[in-house]
């Protein structure tokens, strides 16, 4: 889901809030080729799509995650 080499081509601020099922590798050396100003963060606990109609705001763990995360994108 994220390929390192994409980052070298962005050329807009990214901010990225990726899940336990990105690969963590992955993630780090997208942020390492990043040359713009940017936000990467991993939350280790959430699945892909947390912050969208997969989060399970019932539970309390995700729906802070989620606020966190929206919280991160409006300061961002």
């Amino acid at each position: 889901m994220v390929d390192p080499a994409d980052g070298e081509k962005m050329t807009v601020p990214v901010c990225m809030l990726a899940s336990k099922d990105e690969p963590a590798d992955a993630v780090e050396k997208f942020k390492e080729s990043l040359k713009v100003p940017s936000h990467v963060e991993t939350f280790s606990d959430q699945i892909h799509g947390w912050m969208a109609a997969r989060g399970d705001l019932k539970d309390a763990r995700v729906k802070s995650e989620y606020e966190r995360g929206y919280k991160i994108l409006l300061d961002f």
